[in-house]
């Protein structure tokens, strides 16, 4: 008797042997579905997502459970959505009409997240691209009876700055948390303008800050003509005591030692003495200051140099006279004493009668 295993095996491979060329097809043709059902049979849930599960024959939708992160196996027949449930935001750029029948263009961005709990129903009755369907027509439809109730000059000046409207985001969160989704900021990021409409209303408001920036000035001005009203008559009133206080006595003091102290001081003075016998005496620094000569100039040297040139020429003259007078030049004593000398020699070949005249002279 024969062993079952080894029968088991024998008959295994004579079916291989007679049906190799279907078993290979059939092969082949499941690991073609595999790899063609993998993305749906193997489903992997990141981080801040949620997974939704279709199931095609076993009552669609399952809106209780919400298949969290990490990596599920569901059937090929079965679907699983994914969903974002991060806080999202998508920019859009919305044309409206204002009350003044002006096409305006504001850039905007809308800050939204999906319902945590209620993602099974949002994607039973709204779908995936709930944004297109919902939030997107909501948010333009609340923005823009927000915009036409008001004036362009208005809406400029507000929406400038670049805020949020408060009012159309609030009741947007009214009407969207109806269908499952959560609306947490609408922000204006540009506003597009016709250009001279653009530069009219800058124009505008500039005239407008201009205003009351001389407003202000004005405000200004008259508050510091008040101080000067309330300063001048502080000094007013200071004087008015000052001249109260001070009398006839005390200012003679005061005159009294400021006369002590300049006479103390060391420089020579010159006292004047009024004709009052009340008035107070005042001293004169006596010492002349040094002057200070500026430079002469041509014409000025000119007359200098001619004035000495006279002045030398008058000099002159008494020397002459002394000269010719007194024969007081030093330099012809020698010759006169010469002659002098010379005389007796020739005295003593004169006669003795001369000789005697001139010893009688001497």
């Amino acid at each position: 008797m024969t062993n079952p295993i080894t029968r088991l095996s024998a008959y295994i491979r004579r079916y291989i042997d007679e049906h190799l060329p279907t078993i290979l097809v059939t092969i082949l043709v499941l690991a073609f579905l595999l790899l063609y059902f993998w993305s749906r049979i193997f489903i992997t849930i990141k981080a801040g997502e949620g997974g939704v599960l279709y199931k095609r024959f076993d009552g669609g939708t399952v809106v209780e459970t919400l298949y969290g992160e990490g990596f599920h196996i569901v059937l090929p027949w079965n679907v699983m959505a994914v969903y974002n449930l991060r806080v999202q935001t998508q920019k859009h750029t919305l044309n409206v009409l204002t009350e003044d029948g002006l096409n305006v263009k504001i850039n905007m961005a809308i800050r939204y997240h999906p319902d945590r709990e209620m993602v099974g129903v949002l994607h039973k009755y709204v779908g995936e691209d709930y944004f297109n369907t919902i939030v997107l027509p909501e948010i333009e439809s609340t923005v823009r009876s927000y915009v036409v109730k008001d004036s362009l000059t208005n809406i400029y000046a507000t929406l400038a700055k670049k805020t949020t409207f408060q009012d159309a985001v609030n009741e947007a969160i009214g009407r969207v948390a109806r269908k499952f989704i959560t609306v947490d900021e609408v922000m204006v990021i540009d506003i597009d303008l016709p250009d001279k409409i653009e530069n009219v209303i800058q124009d505008k408001l500039r005239q407008q800050q201009l205003s009351l920036a001389y407003g202000y000035r004005i405000q200004r001005e008259e508050q510091e003509a008040e101080r000067k009203r309330i300063e001048a008559e502080g000094i007013r009133r200071y004087n008015a005591i000052i001249d109260q206080s001070i009398s006839g006595n005390i200012l003679k003091w005061q005159g009294i030692q400021a006369t002590a102290k300049i006479a103390t001081s060391a420089n020579s003075k010159v006292i004047m003495i009024g004709p009052d016998k009340n008035s107070l005496p005042v001293i004169l620094n006596a010492e002349p200051s040094p002057a200070v000569h500026a430079p002469p100039l041509e014409s000025q040297k000119l007359v200098n140099k001619s004035t000495k040139q006279t002045h030398t020429k008058k000099a002159t003259l008494p020397q002459l006279a002394q000269h010719t007078l007194f024969g007081a030049d030093k330099k012809t004593q020698p010759k006169q004493e010469a002659k002098s000398k010379e005389k007796p020699a020739v005295n003593k070949t004169a006669s003795p009668a001369k000789s005697e005249r001139l010893n009688d002279k001497n």
